[in-house]
């Protein structure tokens, strides 16, 4: 998992090419005005806008990618998103669905916690179990984009 903030002018400094190519573009985008729903960032590479209303993470089941990235980009509201670092044991998850690329799971191994504020991103690389559109204090509405990586292209 990388974690940056957007609004800093350094924060692509330290991304891989292909995440620093795609950030850049989203740096130069109107996040707050985007339309919701999915749509192309580059040739190959898709975003999701959308907008909901954050809950407790408790019953929430996490989910887990194999042939996408995530870059997981708050645009407004907060955010908590538990994840996971250790290699997952993938006899907790259930069924693998390849046309939608994801499975779930109950429970995160060595769960961890970020809060997501307006511009922050977390990048989830494939097998990196991630619970997002958790409340932090109370439910509260968000908005925010996912784009999805292609994992050839790391």
């Amino acid at each position: 998992m990388l974690l940056a903030d957007l609004s800093r002018d350094d924060c692509l400094k330290s991304l891989p090419p292909v995440f620093a190519r795609l950030c850049g573009k989203l740096k130069t985008l109107d996040l707050a005005n985007l339309p919701l729903g999915w749509q192309d960032l580059e040739e190959g590479i898709q975003m999701n806008v959308m907008t909901f209303e954050t809950s407790p993470a408790e019953g929430k089941k996490a989910e887990m990618h194999r042939k996408f990235v995530d870059i997981q980009l708050l645009i407004d509201g907060e955010e908590m998103i538990e994840y996971g670092l250790s290699q997952p044991d993938l006899a907790k998850y259930d069924e693998y669905r390849d046309e939608d690329d994801y499975q779930l799971t109950d429970e995160i191994d060595n769960k961890n916690e970020v809060v997501l504020k307006p511009n922050m991103f977390a990048i989830f690389l494939p097998y990196e179990p991630h619970k997002p559109g958790n409340s932090v204090n109370e439910n509260k509405t968000l908005k925010k984009l996912v784009v999805k990586v292609p994992v050839e292209l790391l």
